[in-house]
């Protein structure tokens, strides 16, 4: 429980606006009341408790140049403000922000802070949101692993650069598999598939850290992608599912920047590869840590109650048009961003003579402060508009990222830098669409496989970039011949993908509105 308590002195209009019921961060509903003493108690926020009292007395301290009767009209106001919010594990870093707008910030009109969601969030959509947020550390981290550390494994196992592409390949082919097991998450619920998913990952994690050679390692590394692919889209499905209709691209970028966090533990440790040949293993086995944290986490995860609710009379064969457009959507991005993301590492350490540390430095000079970019984009994506950012995004980001791969020197840099934060806005303002266009019944499958032709033009994508750097000597070309797919792809999107925000999934789904007599249900209620 957190406590605060502030005193002062406030004239007649600063104690009226004290004395209204909060509507920002939080819904206040008056409680006890008398002349002196005002108590407000929690409507909707995301806290399990709260409370505000307001004590008032009066004050006969006038202030300098003024009157004793100015000073009567004034009260000496004690204002006590208790809460806890219902954010585990991210609880105390969020509330020293909240600790900030208890004091200031009101706004009075249902508006947030900039740090906050476009849309206030209720208890159990905060609490969601922060242990799936903890999932996506998991799975960015399994994610990353094989993209950062398979260089290393290359050396040891004396591979070379075309071997490298196919294992790239094969490793994201498990995302097909994946599918297969969306089944179960429409099926038999979201939260079955988070736990499996990430015993799996963590299990095949643990096997890399042991494969005897590079096939025994492409085999672990394919069951791993296999569980962690269906981690992150039942992550995200169920995200959203419990999200506010103005959050849904912000809750995006929430996960994202959760992931990328996972992802740069990654970065962080990378430089212990350098001192051994086979010290990259100790990666691979680090997230047998995680085992620790995931019983208390998914013993307090609730099953997504608009899977409790779905109708069970839509099938997935009546939304292949919506699939294949979204599919082909990712596919022409994946044969960009896979090479991308497979090969930098070797780019910066073949054509810069980067070592360990210095790509570490690299990564996360450029990638942290596009976390910030993350966040940015998806509250723009809910208040703006998808297209727009997804339309910047494509054009001015990844143009930077072509341009990273063909130059030198501090423009190498500086181009990583605003490559990494100008594209930033394509998880949270493409990935809202993995859930507006699909229905509850079909959800997770319809997001599995729009995102495994994601990861089938990846898979080609690195195929064809590992090909093409053994033949053509340099990735700068090659990478600039790929960005072709994203641009045609982002001008698809912007003209057949329809704006959504601010629309609950009932409304743009009405099977799903049927099954409920009362009328779209909205994630606040009974909170």
């Amino acid at each position: 429980m957190t406590r605060q308590v502030r005193t002062f002195v406030a004239d007649p209009d600063e104690v009226a606006d004290l004395l209204r019921p909060r509507d920002d961060i939080v819904l206040e509903a008056s409680g006890s009341t008398s002349d002196r003493s005002h108590r407000f108690v929690l409507a909707e926020g995301p806290f399990t408790s709260y409370s505000r009292h307001v004590q008032l007395s009066p004050t006969n301290e006038p202030a300098p140049d003024e009157t004793a009767a100015g000073a009567a009209s004034r009260s000496r106001v004690t204002e006590t403000v208790e809460w806890r919010l219902a954010v585990p594990w991210f609880g105390p870093a969020i509330n020293v922000a909240v600790r900030r707008a208890m004091r200031t910030g009101r706004t009075g009109d249902g508006r947030q802070p900039l740090w906050a969601p476009p849309q206030r969030l209720s208890a159990r959509s905060a609490t969601i949101l922060a242990m799936l947020a903890a999932a996506a550390m998991l799975s960015g981290y399994l994610a990353n692993a094989p993209s950062e550390l398979h260089t290393y494994a290359a050396d040891e196992f004396g591979v070379d650069q075309t071997a490298q592409g196919i294992l790239g390949a094969v490793v994201r082919i498990g995302t097909l598999l994946a599918i297969g097991v969306s089944v179960l998450a429409d099926r038999h619920g979201r939260r079955r598939v988070v736990a499996g998913a990430m015993a799996a990952g963590i299990g095949a994690a643990a096997l890399a850290a042991l494969a005897p050679n590079i096939v025994w390692l492409g085999a672990f590394l394919l069951v791993g992608r296999t569980a962690n692919a269906a981690l992150g889209a039942t992550i995200v499905v169920m995200a959203l599912e419990e999200m506010p209709a103005g959050c849904r691209a912000w809750c995006l970028s929430v996960l994202a920047m959760s992931a990328a966090l996972g992802a740069g533990v990654v970065v962080w440790l990378q430089p212990l590869s350098d001192l051994a040949t086979w010290a990259w293993r100790l990666l691979f086995g680090l997230p047998l840590v995680a085992l620790l944290g995931a019983r208390p986490l998914l013993r307090r995860l609730p099953e997504s109650r608009r899977f409790e609710r779905r109708s069970r009379d839509v099938q997935l064969s009546g939304y292949w048009r919506p699939i294949a457009l979204l599919g082909s959507i990712y596919l022409a991005f994946g044969l960009f961003l896979g090479p991308i993301d497979w090969f930098r590492n070797e780019y910066l350490r073949d054509e810069h003579g980067f070592s360990a540390a210095l790509v570490s430095l690299f990564v996360l000079g450029t990638a942290t402060p596009a976390g910030l970019a993350v966040y940015a984009a998806g509250r723009l994506a809910d208040s703006r508009g998808r297209r727009m950012i997804l339309a910047i995004a494509s054009v001015a980001g990844l143009g930077c990222l072509v341009a990273m791969f063909n130059v030198s020197g501090s423009a190498l840099w500086l181009l990583g830098l605003a490559g990494a934060m100008l594209s930033a806005g394509l998880l949270p303002s493409l990935g809202v669409y993995r859930a507006e266009l699909f229905p509850t019944a079909v959800r997770a499958r319809a997001a599995t496989l729009t995102g495994a032709m994601g990861v089938v033009g990846a898979a080609g994508g690195v195929l064809l970039a590992g090909r093409l750097r053994t033949a053509w000597g340099s990735f700068g070309e090659v990478i600039a011949l790929l960005w072709i797919g994203p641009l045609i792809a982002a001008g698809i999107a912007v003209l057949w993908l329809a704006e959504r925000s601010g629309h609950e999934l009932e409304e743009l789904h009405p099977a799903d509105a049927a099954v409920d007599p009362d009328g779209p249900w909205s994630p606040h209620a009974g909170t």
